[in-house]
């Protein structure tokens, strides 16, 4: 940028006469312009930042609003200047807040404890937020801001984090949505998403349509089952899994028919870690019970954990299929064992299962067909 971009005799004539908030904010828009450019004399830029530092205590919001949002990614900007730009109201602050390169952590985990909620969702929605300052914004930061920092793909958000994030709004449309859409979300957290929906729906079922609580929560706690299992598919990382089962348990919702529809529907290794977590043994201890070539393995840990005995000739089933699958070696191996899996429940054992269960397992045979298609 040339020199000649700075302020020009004209600009200056234009504000001795017109010394209006529109000529103050052209002045503001001019200067931000030109400020920090290589071309500007030693002199021009003490010009300049007297300035700025005038126009940032401008009685006229739309002189500082002008001023902020053209200086706001200037890495040569002051930085008490940054700092009283983003102390003013929120129109003012926010453009700074979110762009400015001249802020430490330690900058914004101060700022965060006494700025509004329109403040907040700014620091939320920097390129970069490092998780000492997303911490903090999880644990302080007002709803709207949490729900920004969940969405931003640049902001270093751990598991835990989520937690903590869902543990104090948990009723909060804009932070489940945020986190439903996570990369990263542990299906643990999925599975509690999928229970806070589940009785809200429950809720508007008995109050529109009088629908009597018992049958209203049976229905729901079958589509939340299905949903999680669909949600969560076949071939997880067993410590995500394993994370998720334990979860489940602690709060009350690993229930029978879930993990049998999960074995209906071919995910074996959600079943082999509810039944070690139900028997309190290790993994693998559990899966050396059910591959028991002489299934009274299978038998045992089955009753152990209180399953129905009608589900378990069904299961020795799908363990004894299994033995001719290679598990875990590809997704089009999985695809291959759901849909085999499927189709054996669908045809031997439709007698277990309603007709929502049955076109829950066609549609997943159906998904496993198209998953195979496309590896092919």
């Amino acid at each position: 940028m040339s020199s000649t971009a700075f302020l020009s005799i004209r600009d200056v004539e234009r504000l001795l006469a017109d010394p209006s908030p529109a000529a103050r904010a052209d002045t503001a828009v001019k200067v931000s312009q030109a400020y920090g450019g290589r071309s500007l004399t030693a002199a021009e830029r003490e010009l300049a930042l007297a300035i700025i530092t005038a126009l940032s205590r401008d009685a006229e919001l739309r002189v500082r609003e002008a001023l902020a949002e053209h200086i706001k990614d200037n890495p040569a900007l002051p930085r008490p200047i940054a700092l009283r730009l983003v102390r003013d109201v929120a129109a003012v602050a926010a453009p700074v807040l979110q762009h400015s390169p001249v802020f430490s952590d330690a900058d914004l985990i101060e700022l965060l404890q006494s700025v509004s909620p329109r403040h907040q969702v700014a620091i939320a929605g920097r390129r970069q937020v490092s998780a000492a300052v997303a911490a903090v914004l999880v644990d302080r930061g007002a709803e709207p801001a949490v729900a920004a920092l969940l969405s931003n793909r640049g902001a270093a958000v751990s598991p835990a984090m989520m937690g903590r994030a869902l543990d104090r709004f948990s009723d909060s449309r804009a932070v489940g949505e945020a986190l439903a859409r996570h990369p990263n979300l542990p299906p643990k957290f999925a599975a509690r998403l999928i229970a806070q929906i589940s009785e809200a729906m429950r809720e508007t079922l008995i109050a529109r349509y009088q629908i009597p609580p018992a049958m209203a929560g049976e229905m729901m706690l079958q589509l939340r089952e299905r949903a999680l299992l669909g949600l969560l598919g076949e071939g997880a990382a067993p410590p995500r899994l394993a994370d998720l089962v334990a979860d489940l348990q602690r709060r009350g919702q690993l229930g029978p028919t879930m993990i049998l529809r999960a074995l209906a529907g071919g995910d074996l290794a959600f079943f082999e870690q509810a039944l070690a977590q139900l028997c309190r043994i290790p993994l693998r201890n559990a899966q050396m019970l059910i591959h028991d070539p002489g299934r009274r393995g299978l038998a045992a840990i089955y009753q152990r954990c209180g399953l129905p005995g009608e589900y378990l000739p069904m299961a020795e089933a799908i363990v004894e299929m299994a033995r001719g699958f290679k598990l875990g070696v590809s997704a089009a191996d999985r695809a291959f064992f759901v849909e085999a899996v499927t189709q054996r429940v669908l045809t031997d054992f439709a007698m277990l299962w309603d007709a929502q269960d049955r076109r829950w397992f066609e549609r997943r045979r159906s998904r496993a067909q198209a998953a195979q298609r496309i590896a092919a």
